[in-house]
């Protein structure tokens, strides 16, 4: 009974905290004697540093996740607390066990398109999906009082799913539509009655694929644009939005200017990022390594800032630059399966490290954050969600349960065995497992610098 008295108070009141700070500058400080309280929060700033499913605030950070232990694949939303250093469920509901979808924090993907959200004016926005049209809606901190702001559609059109296909920056939603064999970059203001309104719109030359990425920095958004030609090709550019105009301009044609470097590239719309001096951060892979590289857009100097040597062709799939902060990159390397097929299961299984490397800008590791799994039953692969961070702490999500200093409590790891014989017994369903750590920033260069657990209880 405490525990379920202790998530009422948190929901309807901890979260009812309002920062104290000057309202015209949208900068809050927080008086809270905690931590990070000498950071200064700024509403308007772009929040390039988070994920898509993840939005900072004041004192903590929302993201979306599945329950700790669950037999479906649900979504919930989630504030992580830092003055408690604890983390809920936006539910208040007495009964609840924040795993079906009666649950208050349940976020569906009408709900929710993309499962993207972001925190304005302190209030948590995100895309609803209705018969008729998409719409973008808001609520306070506690997921109520909703609110309908904008609608998102226009001339039919629906917002897509992409990843990085939507941002908030200076009191303006910028996000895209698809549309038959094109996609259009629009915007809209949080702060008037202005209506959403067209950017751009990109064509699809040869009808096979296209794909944008937006990227807010201070007062200009970068656009990464894959323009599909075949299976085997495809153009990358760079353009960018200066949000005061809204008027485009391309900065490069990566083809044209790095012919042998474009053939190389990977995940230009996923692991890739600026910051504000002009500088991209973007992955490559040859038949000998897997590569981070360092473009500066304006002087054209690249550099390697990160090499992995493969082991053979193709078996990168296991290192991605995950995350940029404005200090730091932030690459994951976990097992590398691939070369571990078909070998004894013995080695398979053996527990290999999985590596969170921290770099500066000039590719100088500053840090390294190992784990490693406890269970000989589980592979030794960690798979991990960077929600990311900003100069405070770095939340992550992992999908095991049996990672060295985070594992469940002893209520969760007792129904997650229950939960998995349910499973063998009746030889369908599944079993996922979600749990959530942060990476305090402070500590980068350390030395000694570990995870602390925050999965919700």
């Amino acid at each position: 009974m405490k525990k379920i008295i202790l998530i009422i108070i948190t929901v309807v009141t901890m979260l009812g905290i309002s920062a104290c700070g000057d309202k015209q500058s949208n900068q809050s400080t927080v008086t809270d004697d905690y931590r990070y309280s000498s950071y200064t929060y700024d509403d308007n700033a772009p929040q390039y540093y988070m994920a898509g499913s993840a939005a900072a605030s004041e004192t903590g950070y929302y993201y979306i996740d599945g329950a700790p232990v669950i037999n479906n694949s649900n979504m919930y939303i989630y504030y992580y607390d830092m003055i408690k250093d604890m983390t809920i469920p936006l539910c208040s509901k007495v009964d609840c066990d924040h795993r079906t979808d009666e649950c208050e924090a349940y976020i569906s993907q009408n709900i929710c398109v993309g499962s993207k959200i972001w925190y304005h004016n302190e209030r948590l926005y995100m895309i609803e999906k209705t018969e008729e049209k998409d719409i973008l809606v808001s609520y306070d901190k506690t997921m109520r009082d909703k609110k309908e702001e904008k609608t998102l559609s226009i001339n039919g059109l629906s917002v897509n799913k992409n990843s990085k296909n939507a941002c908030i920056t200076n009191g303006k939603l910028y996000y895209e539509l698809s549309g038959d064999n094109s996609l259009f970059i629009c915007a809209v203001s949080l702060n008037s009655d202005e209506q959403a309104y067209v950017v751009k719109e990109y064509v699809s030359e040869y009808n096979y694929y296209e794909r944008v990425s937006l990227y807010p920095i201070e007062d200009k958004i970068y656009v990464n644009w894959l323009s599909g030609v075949s299976a085997d090709k495809s153009l990358y550019y760079i353009e960018q939005i200066d949000i005061s105009t809204d008027k485009v301009s391309r900065l490069c044609d990566m083809n044209e200017k790095y012919p042998e470097i474009s053939s190389t590239i990977i995940n230009w719309n996923s692991e890739t990022y600026f910051d504000k001096d002009g500088n991209l951060y973007f992955t490559c892979v040859d038949k000998d390594n897997y590569m981070v590289k360092k473009l500066n857009i304006s002087t054209g100097d690249i550099k390697d800032l990160y090499v992995q040597e493969l082991q053979h062709e193709k078996d990168y799939g296991y290192v991605h630059l995950k995350n940029y902060d404005g200090n730091y990159i932030y690459i994951y390397k976990g097992v590398n399966l691939m070369a571990l097929s078909g070998k004894p299961l013995d080695e398979q299984f053996k527990k290999y490290d999985n590596y969170i490397y921290i770099l500066d800008t000039d590719g100088n590791i500053k840090d390294t954050v190992i784990l490693n799994n406890t269970d000989e039953k589980v592979s030794g692969n960690i798979s991990a969600e960077f929600y990311g961070g900003d100069e405070r702490c770095l939340l992550i999500g992992f999908s095991t349960h049996d990672i060295k200093g985070l594992e469940l409590s002893e209520e969760e790891q007792n129904l997650r065995i229950k939960l998995e014989d349910e499973v063998f017994k009746n030889k369908k369903g599944f079993v996922d497992v979600n749990v959530s750590a942060i990476l305090d920033k402070s500590q980068i260069g350390s030395g000694n610098i570990t995870l602390e657990p925050v999965t919700p209880e």
